[in-house]
């Protein structure tokens, strides 16, 4: 309870503050104070001072905590499609209507119970699969749109929705249990740990979590006379001379070496749409943006790596990386082992001694 009130507070913060995005902050403030609730009602239940304002907002909050995870992802990624959500917290509306009626009535609380712990099911199943959907569209979108691996930044996300994963499942068996079996011992500290672990990890990653701002943006550009029109399947024979003419662009003008290279800035250099230019490249090289400029940009450090005038394993490397746009060291090594099956050290000295 007490991490989830120092989350909620500091996105709170943020969101005062206009610190950040305020619709992402503004999420993460609704989840965990949802889930400060939620474990409140936690802790009068173990202190032995159950109630029933308690025992109904936690019926609520119960099932509005996962919904407001997915409508967080949402809020990250920025997509607007679709109002899933919005069918996600019917269940805890109708609780929290049913329940001051029927919580008088025996078979009224065994059915409302029934329904909490089926709702409750689908919703992680739900939050999971479609969070996971939304993370691969995105990092898709901007794979497809820059050239700096800047995807990258989805990975602790990602991380810890597969944690989340197998964290709901032991959430929803812990749910079908019941309170009740904990309620004695050191039992309760089980699920408290795992909670309290998973739910400081989330608000430490999201904290430092920050998408690029257009990543939303549609295309709405129209073609240009003489460029490639923007069909679904275009004649092969126009794709070529677009595929043909990147390429040269790519090699002549070297436009890899440029950190920040978007698909924006190939597209303009080209006099063609992004769109049209990112489905060429897709269907052509069968790569995302960023995976065809990283074959230039491994190409061009292979080629500094065994250049004969370098003395210096240390120079050669440290040219390789200042001259072939890689914007940080890191995803230079990552990515160049990738390519090649070698660190560029294991590389260079492999080829000089053929």
């Amino acid at each position: 309870m007490l991490v989830c009130l120092f989350w909620a507070v500091f996105f709170l913060i943020r969101c005062v503050m206009h610190n950040g995005e305020v619709r992402v902050n503004r999420m993460l403030t609704l989840f965990y104070a949802a889930t400060t609730v939620l474990y409140g009602d936690h802790w009068m239940y173990f202190s032995g001072y159950p109630s029933f304002a308690g025992e109904w907002s936690y019926a609520i909050v119960n099932l509005s905590v996962y919904p407001l995870f997915y409508m967080y992802l949402r809020a990250l990624v920025r997509t607007h499609e679709g109002r899933d959500y919005v069918w996600m917290l019917m269940p805890a509306l109708v609780i929290a209507l049913s329940y001051p009626l029927l919580r008088n009535i025996e078979w009224g609380i065994v059915a409302l119970g029934l329904f909490a712990r089926v709702c409750f099911a689908a919703q992680v199943v739900w939050v999971w699969v479609q969070g996971s959907r939304l993370l691969q569209k995105a990092r898709k979108q901007m794979d497809d749109t820059y050239s700096d691996y800047r995807s990258d930044l989805l990975r602790p996300i990602n991380i810890l929705l597969q944690l989340f994963g197998v964290t709901a499942v032991a959430s929803m068996l812990l749910n079908v249990i019941g309170r009740g079996f904990f309620a004695e011992g050191v039992l309760a500290g089980i699920p408290a740990v795992i909670m309290t672990i998973l739910l400081y990890g989330l608000g430490y990653v999201a904290a430092d979590t920050v998408l690029p701002r257009d990543l939303e943006q549609k295309d709405t550009e129209e073609p240009q006379e003489g460029e490639i029109q923007g069909s679904k399947t275009p004649l092969s024979d126009e794709e070529d001379v677009l595929m043909t003419k990147i390429d040269q662009l790519m090699c002549d003008r070297r436009l890899y070496r440029n950190p920040s290279l978007t698909i924006h800035d190939l597209a303009s250099a080209v006099g063609s749409n992004r769109t049209y230019v990112s489905n060429c490249i897709n269907r052509n090289r069968g790569l995302s943006f960023s995976q065809y400029v990283a074959t230039f940009r491994v190409a061009n450090v292979q080629r500094i790596l065994t250049d004969p005038r370098y003395h210096s394993d240390h120079d050669a490397i440290a040219d390789a990386i200042s001259q072939s746009g890689f914007l940080t060291d890191q995803t230079f090594y990552r990515v160049f082992k990738e390519t090649t099956g070698a660190t560029p050290l294991q590389y260079r000295q492999r080829e000089l001694r053929r």
